[in-house]
Formats: C-alpha cells, sequence, structure tokens
C-alpha cells in the first residue's frame, strides 16, 4: 500500500515506472517527474486504463475514493472511461440546453443562420408567422420537451385558417428542429411529414382575353382622374411581362434609358438570378415622362404616397383593376399569362426556329426553360430574341388598343 511519504519521496528515473497501491491502482511516476494515478482494468477479457488524475492535485485518499468508484462499475461490466465521458457530456449537454435550449433562442439563431440569399420579402413574411404563429405557444419551452403531437395539433389549428400559413410553418420548425440536433440540443427531429398538411391547391392567376386586354388600355388612357404613377406602373407591368412585385419596386438605378435595358438583380427576384428586361420604345418613352416627374433624388419608380422610402403598395394595381370593373375577371399577373399563350402560340410548330422560340420567351418572364442539366451548359440568354419578342408585344398591345369594337348598326 502507498503512503504519502512514500509517493512524496519518489524520484524520477530515465524510464517511467509504477508504484503500485492495491486493486489494480498504481501511480506512475515520468521521467520528467510527473506523477499520475492509473487504474489497470478489465472487463469480457479485455484490458482498459482509467486515468485518474495526477499528484498532488489528487491526493491518495481522493485516487483511492475515485478508484473505488471506477471498481463498483467495472464489477458492473461497465467501462468507467466511457462512463465519465457520459457524465461529462451530459454536463455539457445541460448546460447547453440552459443557456440555449429554448424555443426562441433557437428559432432566433436558426433565422440568422439560414438569412442569407434570401429575399427581405421573404425574411419578413417568416419573421411575421414566426412571431404570430409560433413564439406565441412555444417561445419560452425547452426544445427537447416539444413532441410530434403538439406540433400537430398546432399546424392543424393553423391549417383550418390558413393552409398556405400551415405549410410554411412546418418547413420553418423543420428547419428549426434539424438546427437544434445539429447544436447537439436534441437527437432526433419531431416534426411531422410533409405528408400531414393538405396538398396545396394551385390558383392560376385570371387573365384578360385580348379584345379585353384592349378595353382595358383604352380606359387606363382615357380615365383622367387616375393617378399617373399608378397608371404607369400597369403599362410598365404589360409591357415588360414583369412580375408586379418587381416593377412596383423598381430602382432607377436599375434602368439605362440608353441602352434600353433594366437589370433587376437577384434579391428582388422570385428565381434569385438577375434579370435583363429588353426595353420596347413604347416602355422607354413611359420612364422617360416619368423620369422628368420625378424628383432627382428619388430612388424608386414608384414610391408609397405615405412613406416615400418605400415601394407602391401591392393591392394598388389590383384595386385599380378592380375599380375599372375587371374584379373576378383578371389580375395584373395574369397579364404574364396573355404574353405568354401569345407567343406560344405563335411558336407552337415542333421546328428548331419554334423551339428557341419558346425558351426565348420563357427567359422574358425570367423562367427556366430547360432542364437544369442543360441550363447549367447553356449559357446562352436569347438577348437579341427577347428584346424583338418584347418589341413586338408592345405593338400587339398598341394593336389592341387601337381595336375598338364597332357599335352594331
Amino acid at each position: 500500500m502507498l503512503t504519502a511519504v512514500k509517493i512524496n519521496s519518489a524520484k524520477p528515473a530515465a524510464k517511467a515506472y509504477k508504484l503500485t497501491d492495491s486493486g489494480g491502482l498504481y501511480l506512475l511516476v515520468q521521467p520528467k517527474g510527473a506523477k499520475l494515478w492509473r487504474y489497470k482494468f478489465r472487463i469480457g477479457g479485455v484490458e482498459g486504463l482509467d486515468a485518474l488524475g495526477s499528484y498532488p492535485e489528487v491526493a491518495l485518499a481522493q485516487a483511492r475514493q475515485l478508484h473505488a468508484e471506477s471498481r463498483r462499475l467495472v464489477a458492473q461490466g461497465i467501462n468507467p472511461v466511457l462512463a465519465r465521458k457520459d457524465r461529462k457530456q451530459a454536463i455539457i449537454q445541460a448546460n447547453l440546453v440552459r443557456e440555449k435550449g429554448s424555443f426562441a433562442t433557437v428559432a432566433a439563431d436558426w433565422s440568422e443562420a439560414t438569412a442569407k440569399g434570401l429575399r427581405p420579402k421573404t425574411i419578413k413574411q417568416r419573421e411575421r408567422e414566426l412571431k404570430n404563429d409560433l413564439l406565441p405557444k412555444l417561445k419560452n419551452r425547452p426544445i427537447q420537451e416539444i413532441n410530434r403531437v403538439e406540433i400537430t395539433t398546432l399546424l392543424k389549428a393553423v391549417e383550418k385558417r390558413a393552409p398556405e400559413v400551415a405549410r410554411n410553418l412546418r418547413n420553418y420548425l423543420w428547419g428549426i428542429f434539424e438546427y437544434a440536433i445539429d447544436s447537439g440540443l436534441i437527437n432526433a427531429n419531431p416534426v411531422p411529414s410533409v405528408r400531414l398538411m393538405k396538398k396545396r391547391q394551385q390558383i392560376n392567376h385570371a387573365n384578360l382575353p385580348p379584345d379585353r386586354i384592349g378595353d382595358l388600355l383604352r380606359k387606363l388612357d382615357g380615365r383622367t382622374r387616375l393617378n399617373e404613377s399608378t397608371r404607369t406602373a400597369m403599362l410598365l407591368m404589360m409591357l415588360t411581362a414583369s412580375r408586379k412585385s418587381e416593377v412596383i419596386g423598381g430602382e432607377w438605378r436599375e434602368i439605362d434609358l440608353e441602352a434600353g435595358s433594366w437589370e433587376i438583380p437577384a434579391e428582388r427576384m422570385k428565381s434569385n438570378r438577375d434579370h435583363w428586361i429588353p426595353l420596347s420604345d413604347q416602355a422607354i418613352g413611359l420612364l422617360r415622362d416619368l423620369r422628368e416627374q420625378t424628383p432627382a433624388d428619388q430612388e424608386l419608380l414608384f414610391p408609397n404616397r405615405r412613406d416615400p422610402r418605400r415601394p407602391m403598395a401591392g393591392r394598388t394595381l389590383n384595386a385599380l383593376m378592380e375599380r375599372l370593373g375587371y374584379s373576378g375577371e383578371g389580375t395584373p399577373h395574369g397579364m404574364r399569362a396573355a404574353f405568354s399563350t401569345h407567343f406560344n402560340e405563335e411558336h407552337a410548330g415542333g421546328d428548331e426556329t419554334s423551339k428557341v422560340g419558346k425558351e426565348a420567351v420563357e427567359y422574358c418572364l425570367s423562367h427556366i426553360p430547360m432542364g437544369m442539366t442543360r441550363a447549367a451548359y447553356n449559357r446562352y440568354t436569347y438577348k437579341k430574341e427577347r428584346r424583338v419578342i418584347l418589341q413586338d408585344w408592345a405593338n400587339h398591345i398598341d394593336q389592341l388598343r387601337a381595336n375598338e369594337p364597332q357599335s352594331p348598326i
């Protein structure tokens, strides 16, 4: 048996040597003077070595106590080294859960980690839906306590009111819990399968037939009390076959009137890709007139009346069509469908010319008109063809405007 005197008098030698105590406990004296407590054990015929600290930080009595605890575990067939690691991990886990484990904290960290590359509009919508439907119920809950039944009940309640929001929430929750797994907070994702949610009902935007488009254009031209900025936004959206948000959020720095082009940056596009629009003569004329009426320091094409730092309200163009008598007949977005229908009918053949024409039309709409593999290799973007198409479309719109129906005799 070791004593404190024997331990203190032990001097380093050229090679490491052991001072044995009992039951497999010994002190390893290193050549540089370090004295290390070790316990050699065997479980199922496999030898193991438990490090119990160093002397004098761990005194003889404490080393024997640690040794006794390890021997009890070995007697039960438990590796004391692994058991100690598990205890340390459990302490780390408990501290992590206490500091970072509330749902609100994990959701905030996930939001920050995944915001890069998202459009500001998307981030704002996500924050709003989290705040309205998830945080009030889950905010202060430890994330490891939230179970699948609870999540399912929450999502089903939201789905009755707003199915699209419920689908979004399910996606957010999946990402949040995956982030919690990666952070070491939980081991499994309790969010239910997407099959739980009702299938999305695809609703196509109503689009006006050609004769009604002509009627709309004449009303836009003839109503003297229409706001000129709103009228211009509607006409520009029609001429460029762009989405409503892309037009009303436009900035003057994106437009080159001399080159006849509009470069919309990726962060404003649904596709998250830069979009080049060739401007027709008619679109250039509209923009030149708008520029003359716009203060030189104004950044936005169509600022909000209440707050010029923000773009025109998203409902403005829809409200305009409703006011002009097209409620239920057509929407601003439906103009893109009218554009697509017109040119796809024109290129309805199966030859190579028709194929090129269809792909150019899709590029005008900021779509990827081909398989992703081919798109990765075909870098041609049909700029020449797109300029011709959008000029033809502008001329066609003028023709629809001019084709006023004849009064019956």
